[in-house]
């Protein structure tokens, strides 16, 4: 048919479009803006990459920085730097047991060392260093010795120091920062941090031709990536030239991060990307045609595979069952399908229930009807000889008795107001105060605006007449039963509370009748078929402390 658009067609020019026009606008973008977007690109990148390094590098520095501040606080390595003695035995073991435990099994990364300004007291995780023994090692213009640089820095009285001036060879490891804490007047806490610690937390992306530590107060530099390198600034052409350099600081110190970028990889990248450009134009327009064969054909099959059965169904045949198809869009569309018709059997099924339940309903109501007038005269004498006496108690007895009676046979809708209800179980009450005299304690109360409202039939008098019981009926002392209705969200809210027994409501499942709860069965099982999912029957209740039965249901018509 003329101007008729196949799938395959509209499938051709789709993925056409998707996959050509931003490889076209990319490509363009590149030829007018050339080596320095590129350029502005890699340094976006590059600061990301050495802001994170900056951050882990501050992350490691306040890591042993907090470690040495719990060793200089240790009491016993105090009490030992007090004492001016080397200790040993019992006091030796304590103290190694400390700071192993501050440490935390880092030492295969850092060693930590403590020693007196007089030299008269040295522990050390490793054997302990010559270079910070100051019996021997006292020249106080070592450029490398931590103990020096820390004594003649500017900010001498701050409570600790880092330097990165000392690259030794210590127990196998090398060096790349020390951090020094002053233990009051009387020591230092020194923390050789390796360069496999710095190793493991940046540099790892590849990305930069070397990243360098420097600091600022000593001129002095060390490469990361190339641990060997390492001296002053001179010892660094990248640093004298300051092209092509990423340099972040580390906050809290005199050390800064410097991510030296590579022209070689900047030329090689730009070079690249237009050559992937290039080819990834000719592939696109194959990948699109052959794509569009393949989708064509698998969408198709899908299509009528679902066309299929729902004319099944048009036709009558509410049996029909999609099979998924393994697209999740066509997955959807059968799932749905076949909730749909699951429902509508449901809904078939529900309304012949309810059918039989009402029939039997109806049934047992004819049958509860055998010569009610001779019930209705009997009650009636009753209730006058009552009056004729002055027996107040069996004259409202027979009255409430009478309204109960005659509402259980002749109201047969299955609906009536909040006010209706409230006034059957009102009675119910009433002939059960009669009973049990100034025992049971009850209240009803209900706002007025609620009491048009319409709701199921003997919903509130079978839980009030269970609450008094299965609550009421085996608990000494005085009972108390309290029917509220109120509004809450535009729901109406139904509650029946006692003090009773109560029970452990762990224990309940959802078979009523099995557990001699027929009354709750009966009630919750006509609000499912009436409301469908959209109310609420919840019971709480704790042994000794009571029940709570409390029905939310959406808030309907008035009368």
């Amino acid at each position: 048919m003329r101007g008729r658009k196949t799938l395959s067609g509209r499938l051709i020019l789709y993925f056409m479009t998707v996959m050509l026009i931003p490889l076209i606008i990319f490509l363009s973008f590149y030829l007018l803006s050339g080596e320095r977007t590129f350029r502005r690109v890699l340094d976006e990148q590059a600061s990301l990459l050495i802001e994170g390094d900056a951050a882990a590098v501050q992350s490691l520095i306040e890591d042993y920085r907090h470690k040495s501040y719990l060793v200089a606080s240790n009491s016993k390595v105090l009490q030992a730097l007090e004492s001016g003695k080397q200790p040993e035995n019992d006091d030796a073991r304590a103290i190694y047991s400390d700071i192993y435990s501050i440490m935390s099994g880092d030492t295969y990364l850092a060693s930590l060392s403590i020693v007196a300004i007089d030299g008269s007291v040295r522990i050390s995780t490793h054997s302990f260093p010559e270079k910070y023994d100051t019996r021997i090692h006292s020249n106080a213009w070592d450029e490398t010795n931590v103990i020096s640089l820390a004594e003649r820095n500017a900010n001498k009285d701050k409570a600790w120091f880092i330097s990165i001036s000392d690259h030794r060879v210590e127990n196998g490891y090398q060096v790349a920062f020390t951090l020094l804490r002053r233990i009051g007047t009387k020591g230092y806490a020194i923390i050789d941090v390796y360069t496999d610690a710095l190793a493991g937390s940046i540099g790892n992306d590849g990305f930069f031709a070397d990243i360098i530590l420097t600091d600022s107060s000593t001129y002095q530099a060390f490469s990361v990536l190339h641990p060997q390198r390492h001296g002053s600034f001179s010892a660094f052409p990248s640093l004298i030239d300051g092209e092509n350099l990423i340099v972040r600081p580390i906050a809290g110190s005199e050390l800064s991060i410097v991510g030296v970028m590579s022209m070689e990889m900047m030329t090689s990248g730009f070079n690249s990307v237009m050559l992937y450009l290039l080819l990834s134009l000719g592939a696109g327009i194959t990948v699109s045609i052959l794509l569009t064969l393949v989708f064509s054909r698998s969408i198709s099959k899908r299509f009528s595979l679902i066309s299929s059965g729902m004319k099944r169904f048009e036709k009558g045949d509410f049996t029909t069952k999609l099979n998924t198809t393994g697209i999740y869009e066509f997955d959807y569309l059968s799932i749905t399908f076949n909730i749909m018709v699951k429902r509508i059997e449901t809904l078939v099924e529900r309304q012949r229930e309810e059918e039989a339940k009402r029939a039997e309903a109806e049934r047992k109501a004819l049958e509860s009807q055998l010569n009610p007038h001779f019930l209705f005269n009997t009650l009636s004498t009753i209730k006058a000889l009552a009056k004729l006496h002055g027996e107040e108690q069996i004259y409202t007895i027979a009255m409430r008795l009478g309204k109960l009676l005659r509402y259980s046979i002749d109201n047969h809708a299955s609906e009536e107001t909040v006010q209706n209800a409230l006034e059957l179980s009102e009675s119910y009450l009433m002939i059960q105060k009669i009973r049990f005299g100034n025992r049971l304690i009850y209240n009803i109360t209900c706002p007025e605006k609620l009491k048009s409202v319409i709701i199921p039939r003997l919903i509130i008098q079978p839980l009030a007449e269970n609450a008094v019981t299965h609550g009421l009926e085996e608990k000494t002392g005085e009972w108390q039963l309290a029917i509220t209705v109120d509004e809450e969200n535009g729901n109406l809210v139904i509650t029946v509370s006692d003090n009773g027994l109560g029970f452990d409501t762990r224990k309940l499942s959802n078979d009523f009748v099995k557990e001699g709860h027929s009354g709750l069965y009966n009630i919750r099982r006509r609000l499912e078929l009436r409301y469908g999912d959209e109310f609420t029957f919840s019971i709480q209740s704790a042994i000794g402390k009571g029940t709570e039965v409390r029905i939310v249901l959406p808030e309907g018509e008035e009368k």
